[in-house]
């Protein structure tokens, strides 16, 4: 059978055999479920360090990439405030400084006085129109705020 006529048969079998294999799929995980969530999570145990060392290795080894996401990301967020990615960096850095300066330059679980760092307690992604609400903010130090966000993932 030529290339071009295999290619074309096995687009129509796959065609006709795609909901056989969904329906399949369906009920394999519905009666493995606990046992695939298990898997899951023990390889995810015994991959997190190497993983996570891996994503900074890549973030220190591609800046541009981060910057490029970031960049996206400030878009995204500007367009509710009609601001263009310069304008909301602007706009987020004196949010910050606004967000400090009320709460007295200091950390608010534990009166630390460096290494402050404004944050949403409302996440810009859950609630992008509240992102620069100054009632949206606290300041924390870089401890309480790693705290914090490690704290936002056992919840969700």
């Amino acid at each position: 059978m030529p290339y071009k006529d295999r290619r074309v048969y096995m687009k129509q079998y796959c065609k006709e055999h795609l909901e056989e294999k969904k329906i399949y799929n369906k009920q394999y995980y519905k009666n493995n479920r606990e046992k695939l969530i298990e898997q899951s999570k023990q390889y995810y145990e015994g991959h997190r360090e190497e993983k996570k060392s891996k994503m900074k290795q890549y973030d220190k080894d591609h800046p541009e990439v981060n910057l490029k996401a970031k960049k996206k990301e400030l878009t995204k967020l500007g367009k509710i405030f009609d601001l263009n990615c310069e304008q909301m960096i602007y706009a987020l850095f004196s949010w910050s400084r606004t967000v400090r300066k009320r709460d007295g330059n200091k950390c608010t679980w534990c009166n630390s006085t460096k290494n402050l760092k404004a944050h949403h307690i409302w996440h810009k992604a859950y609630c992008p129109e509240s992102a620069l609400d100054i009632d949206n903010g606290i300041t924390l130090c870089h401890d309480c705020h790693v705290e914090q966000h490690r704290l936002d993932k056992s919840f969700s």
